[in-house]
């Protein structure tokens, strides 16, 4: 009996251990393709800065790109701060490997978008990308905006439909400024 059991025990250690390998193999790929999705993203933004047409805002440190975007429609009106209340229509798209940085149209469907006005306040319950750009739009501009991953979700997912480290590209129209500081 003894025998046994010391048998059985081998058995389910062993099987414990190629487990564990399966899964260590498993979590492997995952940061691997989670880097090669990172670094795919990061050079999607040297191919926008050879384009004369895209504006950039603020700073890239640590070789990382700042937040790019294009002038769709020039606007006149006041430039919100952080804390006004603005009113915005949008939609957004994710970076893959066929975007085309002047036809984000072209790409599948958005996932988030609002066409009728969405409310909110600069600074806060949005993505720090959106409010940066907010702070640089006059009202009744029309931007395109290419926000790199560590100004938008970041490096893990948030969403089901937004990956770890995804470049985020949106078109945004400034409508109102509906409250102020």
């Amino acid at each position: 009996m003894p025998e046994l059991v010391l048998n059985t025990m081998r058995k389910l250690g062993f099987a414990a251990l190629l487990l564990g390998l399966v899964a260590f193999g498993f979590a492997s790929c995952t940061t691997n393709n989670d880097i090669t999705w990172r670094d795919n993203n990061l050079a999607f933004f040297d191919g926008l800065a050879a384009h004369s047409d895209i504006d950039t805002i603020g700073d890239p440190t640590n070789g990382y790109p700042g937040i790019y975007y294009k002038v769709l429609t020039p606007g006149t009106g006041t430039i919100p701060v952080i804390g006004n209340i603005v009113k915005v229509t949008y939609a957004g798209w994710l970076w893959n490997d066929t975007t085309k940085y002047n036809s984000p149209l072209a790409l599948k469907t958005a996932f988030d978008y609002n066409q009728v006005g969405s409310t909110f306040t600069v600074g806060t319950g949005v993505i720090n990308g959106w409010s940066l750009v907010l702070q640089r739009m006059p009202v009744g501009s029309k931007w395109r905006v290419f926000i790199p991953y560590y100004l938008g979700y970041g490096s893990s997912s948030s969403t089901s439909s937004i990956p770890a480290y995804s470049t985020l590209i949106f078109e945004i129209t400034l409508k109102e400024i509906t409250s102020e500081n």
